[in-house]
């Protein structure tokens, strides 16, 4: 079976699940402005090694991808598992490699050392969303993690009273990656200045699956019904958490926060449902990254810094219809 799997998975890659092919002759504009002559010889060809093949957030990276590989003439690949599987992500980063990809975008999840592989071979290779630090990746472009702690406390003492005691629930899509704990982390350091006193009474995982999100946050406000802020940290946990809270009726006792800027996650949060969610730009975790890649490969420029914020912001019931722009995150390379 699991021979089965790698081979559906190599052949999703080499089928192209996301081509963004150019014709064999076109005009391209180049990140400068200036038209150049792409032919099916010399055109590049991008690999985005995705967590998650099609999550709704991730579609989004997807979209930009797809934009930026169209404006440039370069055949993209979108490739990835249906279910978070770093080691089905390894397989597909050393496909790219063996497949002499030009460059490869990818998130965290990896192990370092397929990564280290590809940037051996000669591949660049930039990292979103969350980092692969012991690598000499071309940069790295996501989320700030002690940023999103802060516009978090932020929002939560919008709701609590400074003498209120902050019992906060965390959930994370999977503890056994570090980009979770960074966050956690990040939470505790930040809310511990809370006037009232803080604590974090339970940490759970939805494991990317919106059922089982809502099945830890029943268990979570049964066990712990002292929760007063509940911080969601995967897309799918916000909207599961706002259906427990609803549907227990213990909205005005609990803040909810979610991750990303989901449609779903939106219509929540302009019906009062969900205090906020914390966002960063996903299309450009698809379209820039792609930008990058090509500066570098075609003109030698790198990001002036190797560790960029994509952009973190809180969005409210007061921003959701401007947020738009805080999100046009541009990093221009030296």
């Amino acid at each position: 079976m699991k021979k089965l799997l790698s081979a559906v998975l190599a052949l999703s890659m080499a089928v192209s699940l996301a081509a963004c092919s150019a014709p064999a002759a076109n005009q391209t504009e180049g990140a400068g402005g200036k038209k150049e002559e792409t032919t099916a010889a010399d055109q590049l060809h991008f690999v985005y090694v995705s967590p998650l093949l099609a999550h709704p957030v991730w579609l989004i990276a997807k979209q930009g991808f797809e934009q930026a590989c169209e404006e440039l003439g370069v055949q993209g690949d979108w490739v990835g598992p249906q279910n978070i599987s770093p080691e089905e992500m390894s397989k597909l980063v050393e496909t790219a490699v063996a497949q002499k990809a030009d460059g490869i975008i990818t998130q965290g999840l990896v192990p370092a050392e397929p990564v280290k592989t590809a940037i051996s071979a000669g591949i660049p290779v930039l990292v979103v969303d969350s980092d692969i630090p012991d690598t000499d990746r071309l940069a790295f472009f996501g989320k700030d993690v002690k940023k999103q702690a802060d516009v978090l406390y932020e929002g939560a003492c919008k709701k609590i009273d400074q003498d209120t005691p902050i019992k906060a629930s965390i959930q994370v899509a999977a503890l056994n990656y570090q980009i979770a704990h960074d966050q956690i982390d990040a939470i505790k350091e930040v809310f511990s200045k809370h006037p009232g006193g803080f604590e974090v009474v339970n940490i759970s995982e939805s494991k990317s699956d919106k059922m089982k999100s809502t099945t830890e946050w029943e268990n979570t406000f049964k066990a712990y019904p002292e929760t007063n802020v509940a911080i969601n940290l995967a897309a799918e946990a916000g909207p599961a958490c706002a259906k427990v809270v609803q549907d227990k009726g213990i909205r005005d006792q609990v803040v909810v926060f979610g991750v990303d800027d989901t449609e779903e996650t939106l219509d929540l949060i302009r019906k009062d449902e969900l205090d906020g969610t914390v966002a960063t730009s996903f299309f450009n975790y698809g379209y820039q990254a792609a930008y990058w890649l090509y500066q570098n490969i075609t003109e030698g420029k790198k990001p002036e810094q190797v560790i960029n914020d994509a952009g973190t912001i809180i969005i409210t019931k007061e921003n959701i219809d401007t947020y738009g722009d805080a999100l046009k995150v541009k990093v221009d390379l030296k």
